[in-house]
């Protein structure tokens, strides 16, 4: 009978998935630090158009972040990381087929805006399916599994690029983040009393965190909120440290 009344524990494998996904977050926008001079090699940039390169992510990154977290509150984290992990794995991908300057920047533009979104809504999936006593253990093993992704990913690449081109380096990191966005989608579920594996002791355990739901903003002042000093020094502040950070 008492463990019949105990809560079951499927609420951490909402930590596990967001680990992996902050795990492959790292690799998909360090990779290209290390495949730089191959880059360079193939397509003749200079330092000054690798500079434009690794610009467009950070710029894309910055500015996506406030939307992608909107998205996250309005429809789900299911629906949303489904999507935009697919979107940036496809920018990944097409990072390996870029032919001159131009596609090259709008590939990691793109990658960009798409990977903004991921963090956001990894905090808003731990507000529903942990209580607030967990969020900061969840918060922290996840940055510190995206930083250790971003730690070992140099040596990864180095490795693989014994063995494989540039190119279809970025289509393998690619398939990382689609394998994890089919994954999540059948097992993630935006509430938790929709889950099978969750029952009534884990449920109400979880009833405070119902409160943060999906439902979102009612209305977004977004001329306002674009223009507002703070957010402007933000986004310029977090262009800056990515950049050097990253690359």
């Amino acid at each position: 009978m008492e463990s019949a009344l105990r809560p079951s524990r499927t609420r951490y494998g909402v930590i596990v998935f967001a680990v992996m996904l902050g795990i492959i977050h790292y690799i998909d926008r360090v990779c290209i630090s290390k495949a730089r001079p191959f880059i360079q090699s193939d397509l003749g940039f200079d330092d000054t158009q690798m500079g434009y390169v690794f610009s467009a992510f950070t710029l894309a990154y910055a500015l996506f972040e406030i939307p992608g977290g909107w998205l996250g509150d309005k429809w789900g984290p299911r629906r949303v990381l489904l999507r935009i992990v697919m979107f940036w794995s496809l920018f990944t991908a097409a990072t390996g087929y870029a032919w001159n300057l131009a596609s090259m920047i709008v590939c990691r533009f793109l990658f960009g805006a798409g990977e903004a979104g991921g963090f956001p809504n990894i905090a808003k999936m731990f507000s529903v399916w942990l209580p607030q006593r967990e969020h900061g253990v969840a918060q922290g093993i996840t940055w510190m599994a995206a930083r250790w992704g971003g730690a070992f990913t140099p040596l990864l690449v180095v490795w693989i690029l014994g063995f494989m081109s540039w190119r279809n380096t970025f289509v393998l990191f690619a398939g990382l983040g689609v394998v994890w966005a089919v994954s999540f989608y059948v097992w993630f579920r935006d509430n938790p009393k929709d889950h099978k594996g969750v029952n009534a002791a884990e449920c109400e355990l979880l009833e405070e965190a119902q409160k943060n739901l999906s439902g979102g903003h009612a209305s977004i002042p977004w001329k306002k909120l674009f223009t507002t000093r703070s957010v402007l020094l933000l986004w310029v502040y977090y262009f800056c440290i990515s950049y050097v950070w990253y690359f």
